[in-house]
């Protein structure tokens, strides 16, 4: 690639001693000409910091006094960071050697304003972790190509959302939506910052011969992780669409509510728990829950239906299906998913038009 532009890699680390050496050892096998390493180290209590610090003495190395939540490293690292292009990874990760070229190539079309890997597991490499993200236009989120054989991974194309494991994004794209949610903590504000970005006319895209290597487990999540991911789920929603499309839209958003009701039920105590403390939150912080949406930086150069076209409609699910009687459910789901966003379609295309 002519003209590499200078790149930032940003990686957050929080008790990932495990894994750290093998990541930073293959981050120096996919270097470019001036690639800047940024570690932030959410307050670490194994030692994670100081293995950095010596594995790789020439990275920036930010330590925090507490844990201040994944979105928020980032943007202390990018505040941090020199690069034209901010590239953000996972500790948790192994990346191939063409893994930051190819991500970087993709930037040759100027309407690209992010760009994500293919996600391998970590224990099973020939299979797909995700290949971007599918964002429902409720907010429901499914990696695509989840469980498929490394040799059947997409090609390049547009997707719906980065994958917060592996991506990169421009920095001026980054200082116009002015970086990640910190509120949200960890956990769907890449997804967030994704809808901004297309909301704003950016295009995020899909990079194949990226490849990294994920230790995570996304279809195992521990309590955490199914509590932020379900309240930031609605703030997601709640940031992201005008008052008027969520009217539009409230039967939907209601169906969702419920699914990811029966999807906490799956997961058994552990899993209703999550959800019942994200609803709980939610109704009881209602003046943060309005300071958050209101925040949601970004031009808005697409209006919400031409937004909601371009969303998924579908729900396919790829790690939870619940068997044949979950298939005919999310059968029927879908069916009233259609009827819902076309109608709400037909109405913002009608309002628009006359405005």
């Amino acid at each position: 690639m002519d003209n590499i532009p200078s790149l930032s890699i940003i990686l957050i680390v929080y008790n990932g001693r495990p894994y750290l050496e093998e990541c930073l050892d293959s981050l120096r096998r996919a270097f470019l000409p001036g690639t800047e390493v940024v570690i932030v180290d959410n307050a670490s209590t194994d030692g994670s910091a100081e293995l950095a610090r010596a594995h790789m003495s020439q990275a920036r190395l930010v330590v925090n006094a507490s844990n201040r939540g994944f979105a928020a490293a980032c943007n202390q690292g990018a505040a941090t960071a020199q690069g034209e292009v901010l590239v953000f990874l996972n500790q948790d990760t192994r990346v191939e050697p063409n893994w930051l070229r190819a991500l970087l190539e993709i930037f040759r079309d100027d309407s690209v304003g992010l760009v994500t890997s293919t996600v391998l597991w970590m224990d099973e490499p020939k299979r797909v972790q995700s290949c971007g993200q599918d964002v429902h236009y409720t907010g429901l989120v499914f990696g695509r190509a989840f469980g498929v054989p490394r040799a059947e991974v997409p090609a390049p194309a547009e997707v719906g959302a980065v994958s917060g494991v592996s991506f990169a994004v421009r920095r001026d794209v980054w200082d116009a939506l002015g970086g990640l949610c910190e509120p949200f903590f960890m956990y769907y504000e890449e997804t967030d910052l994704s809808w901004r970005a297309r909301r704003a006319g950016y295009r995020c895209w899909y990079a194949p011969d990226s490849v990294v290597y994920h230790a995570g487990r996304t279809d195992r999540p521990g309590p955490a992780a199914l509590y932020w991911s379900y309240r930031n789920r609605a703030l997601t929603v709640l940031r992201n669409w005008q008052g008027h499309t969520l009217l539009l839209l409230l039967p939907a958003l209601v169906l969702a509510e419920g699914l990811e009701w029966v999807l906490a039920l799956t997961r058994g105590w552990t899993g209703l728990s999550a959800k019942g403390r994200a609803a709980w939150w939610l109704l009881t912080h209602l003046r943060e829950v309005v300071r958050i949406c209101s925040e949601a930086r970004g031009p808005r150069r697409l209006r919400d239906g031409e937004m909601l076209a371009r969303m998924a409609w579908r729900l396919e699910p790829r790690v939870v299906t619940g068997g044949r009687i979950g298939r005919v459910l999310i059968a029927l789901c879908n069916g009233l998913f259609y009827l819902n966003g076309r109608l709400a379609l037909w109405a913002l295309r009608f309002g628009e038009g006359r405005g």
